[in-house]
């Protein structure tokens, strides 16, 4: 029962506006009659939030208006399900980076408030362990987690609503993702908006440097670095059949927060094209940068070696201080040495699909097509 009651807190939009709320509802023409009592529970917390997130948002505002980067971010970019949360936590577990995390990504008004370690408001969360429904990773409020969350709840231009409003998926991952089909007014909004979550996060992590995981930046290197001129990127790939039966797993399991239902049939379809869509634009921008900016990891290495391979990340990017820096790293693998991953089976018709759509990717990558997930 209390794991059912703190997974209904895991939807990713209980810290919107209500008027943005509305304002998508709009936009993505509506919900279907069945999630009309999900509607119904997300309206009710927000409006319940709504004079709380009024007084906060106004101190959130000012705090970030006088506020700087202290240096330009790292970003953990790769397509959904390739390891980039593992990546993300190993990084961060140096202790020597900045992030935003999960409490103030979802509700991200409130930042200010929820991240203040002296507050009795944090010390009672902190006492919450969460367990991430798509693959039962274990996170706390202060656990790392995707910027992307903070740009969904402050604003419209966010490809993650397209999990929300399913019907509108495609749609929605060309316009943010991609940035096909927006207006440089709109683009001009989004780059805005995005900042402003940097710059949260900075102060919320005492100005250190940033270090960000977002799958969704996968397709926009070249625009991130037109804002963050020196910023890094390291990239993670892994077998495209594992991240195929994850990703589905991924979508399936995050349905119960969408407001639009689609069959497993479309479900898949638009794993196969956003794959696509995501590492072309990737590559495109990959064979651009100049030597130095990108550094690509493959899971599977990373499994087996994961400080050799990050020593190489460090040398890659150069960032400094991989000595002191790893003593962190191996303690948060002590920490996970007993994680089991899911296991999923893979169908013929789909390896078959799978090998003709995204057989350039495997050639590019790196991997046999004839070989099992895993």
């Amino acid at each position: 029962m209390i794991q059912k009651i703190l997974n209904k807190f895991q939807n990713p939009y209980l810290g919107m506006s209500v008027s943005n709320w509305f304002r998508l509802l709009v936009r993505n023409k509506g919900i279907d009659v069945d999630r009309i009592p999900l509607a119904l529970f997300s309206i009710i917390v927000l409006l319940l939030l709504a004079p709380f997130r009024f007084i906060a948002s106004k101190k959130r505002r000012a705090v970030i208006r006088s506020a700087s980067l202290s240096q330009p971010p790292i970003f953990i970019i790769g397509h959904w399900r390739s390891g980039t949360t593992h990546l993300h936590y190993l990084m961060s577990a140096s202790g020597r980076f900045g992030s935003i995390c999960h409490i103030d990504a979802v509700y991200p008004s409130f930042c200010l408030w929820l991240r203040d370690k002296n507050s009795l408001l944090h010390k009672v969360l902190k006492t919450i362990s969460f367990t991430r429904l798509i693959d039962n990773v274990k996170f706390d409020i202060d656990s790392p987690a995707e910027e992307e969350l903070s740009v969904a709840n402050t604003s419209l231009f966010s490809f993650l609503h397209g999990f929300i409003f399913r019907k509108r998926f495609r749609n929605l991952l060309n316009m943010y993702a991609l940035f096909e089909g927006i207006t440089e007014k709109e683009k001009a909004q989004w780059a805005e908006t995005y900042h402003d979550v940097l710059l949260q996060s900075s102060v919320c992590s005492g100005g250190k440097r940033l270090l960000l995981k977002n799958p969704f930046n996968t397709a926009k290197m070249n625009e991130l670095l037109s804002i963050y001129p020196g910023a890094k990127f390291v990239y993670i790939y892994r077998n495209p059949f594992d991240v195929f039966v994850s990703t589905m797993n991924m979508h399936k399991k995050t349905d119960c927060f969408s407001l639009q239902r689609i069959s497993e049939s479309e479900m898949r379809k638009n794993v196969i094209w956003s794959y696509g869509k995501l590492h072309d634009k990737f590559y495109k921008d990959y064979e651009k940068i100049p030597e130095g900016i990108c550094s690509c990891v493959k899971y599977e290495d990373l499994v087996r070696n994961p400080i050799g391979e990050m020593s190489r990340v460090y040398k890659e990017i150069g960032l400094n201080g991989f000595d002191t820096d790893n003593k962190g790293m191996i303690e948060y693998l002590e920490s996970v040495k007993n994680y089991k991953k899911n296991s999923f089976k893979l169908g013929d018709n789909e390896r078959k699909i799978i090998v003709k759509e995204w057989g350039e990717y495997f050639r590019l990558m790196g991997y046999e097509t004839e070989q099992e997930p895993k």
